[in-house]
C-alpha cells in the first residue's frame, strides 16, 4: 500500500488561501447538514498535558487527527503543539495520506477565521486588522488573511513577542486598547484564561473571530462583546456549549438568546449575517477531514511530497 506523506512545508507549499477556505466551506456545510458524521473528541490528560483525538468521515474518506499541547516544551526549544493527522478511503479501506498535524490544525483553524470574515462582511476587502496574540495561531492567521483578502493596516499586540512579530511580518505593533479601538476585524489567538476582547473598546460594526478559550473556565470575550454581537457564530452548537467558556457563560446569563447560530447553516441557508458579529471556534473533526482531503488531493496532482509504501 503506497501512502503520501505530507510534512510541515510540503503543507505549506500546497495550502494556498483559496484552498483551505473552499475547504472549510465545505466542512462546515457537510457538518450542519449531516454529510459528515464526527463522534465525540476524546480528550486525555497525559502527565498534565492536554490531548486530543478526533475523528471525521463521509462516504468518500475516513480522517483521524491526534494532537497534543506540551507547554514545557518551548522550555526545550521544542514545538509546544504536536501532532499526526490520516487520511482513508471510506470504501476501500487503505491509508492514502498522512499528515504533520500541528501545521494542518493552524492552517485550517486560520481557514475557520479567514471564511467567518468573509461571510460576515461579504467582501474580501477591509481597512484594519488587529491580530491579538502573537503564536503560531497569529502566524497563520496572518499568512492566509493576507492571501485571501485585501487589507489595510495589520496591527498585533500580545504579552510578548508580539513587537519581534511585527517586525519579521511588516506588521504594526501596538497597544491593546488601541488594537480593539481600531481594528475593523480581529483575530484573537490567545491562551488567555481571562478576556482579551473588551466589548467597551469595539467599533460599532465590529467582526471578531476567536479560536482560544477552548475549555468551560476560560474565555477571550468579555460579556459586553456578546451583548453588542448581533449574530454569534459557532463551528458547532454541542461542541462550544461544552468546551469555551465564551459560550456557556452567556449561555448561563441568557446573553445569546436566538443569536447563536452554526457557520455551517449560515452557507448551507445562505443566511445573511447581521453584524456587529463573532465567530466561536473550538475546532471540529471535519475541518481537519475536508481540509486534509482537499490539501492531499493537490500535493498528488502537483507532485509535493513523498509516496512511502507500508
Amino acid at each position: 500500500m503506497n501512502v503520501l506523506v505530507l510534512s510541515k512545508d510540503d503543507l505549506l507549499k500546497v495550502a494556498d488561501s483559496s484552498t483551505l477556505v473552499e475547504s472549510a466551506k465545505e466542512a462546515f456545510s457537510s457538518f450542519s447538514t449531516g454529510k459528515i458524521t464526527q463522534p465525540e473528541r476524546q480528550v486525555f490528560t497525559v502527565n498534565g498535558n492536554w490531548w486530543g483525538s478526533m475523528i471525521g468521515f463521509n462516504q468518500h474518506s475516513f480522517g483521524t487527527k491526534i494532537v497534543n499541547v506540551i507547554n514545557e516544551n518551548k522550555e526545550k526549544g521544542k514545538a509546544s503543539v504536536n501532532g499526526i493527522a490520516v487520511l482513508f478511503s471510506s470504501e476501500s479501506g487503505e491509508a492514502e495520506c498522512i499528515a504533520e498535524g500541528s501545521t494542518l490544525t493552524a492552517l485550517r483553524t486560520a481557514a475557520a477565521s479567514v471564511l467567518s470574515t468573509w461571510i460576515a462582511l461579504g467582501r474580501r476587502y477591509f481597512n484594519s486588522l488587529g491580530v491579538i496574540g502573537a503564536g503560531e495561531e497569529a502566524y497563520y492567521h496572518v499568512r492566509v488573511a493576507r492571501d485571501f483578502f485585501s487589507i489595510g493596516d495589520i496591527m498585533i499586540t500580545a504579552r510578548s513577542s508580539h513587537v519581534k512579530v511585527a517586525k519579521e511580518l511588516g506588521l504594526i505593533s501596538t497597544d491593546l486598547k488601541t488594537l480593539l479601538s481600531s481594528s475593523e476585524v480581529i483575530y484573537s489567538t490567545t491562551s488567555s484564561r481571562e478576556p482579551v476582547v473588551l466589548g467597551r473598546f469595539l467599533k460599532p460594526e465590529f467582526h471578531v473571530s476567536s479560536i482560544g478559550a477552548h475549555t468551560p473556565d476560560s474565555r477571550e470575550l468579555d460579556d459586553e462583546v456578546i451583548s453588542k454581537a448581533r449574530t454569534v457564530i459557532v463551528d458547532s452548537k454541542e461542541a462550544t456549549s461544552k468546551e469555551s467558556g465564551d459560550i456557556i457563560v452567556p449561555g448561563r446569563l441568557g446573553l445569546l438568546n436566538d443569536k447563536l447560530i452554526e457557520i455551517g447553516e449560515v452557507i448551507s441557508k445562505g443566511i445573511k449575517v447581521e453584524r456587529p458579529s463573532v465567530f466561536k471556534t473550538v475546532g471540529i473533526a471535519s475541518q481537519d477531514l475536508m481540509a486534509m482531503s482537499y490539501l492531499c488531493k493537490k500535493a498528488e496532482k502537483e507532485g509535493i511530497g513523498k509516496e512511502v509504501s507500508i
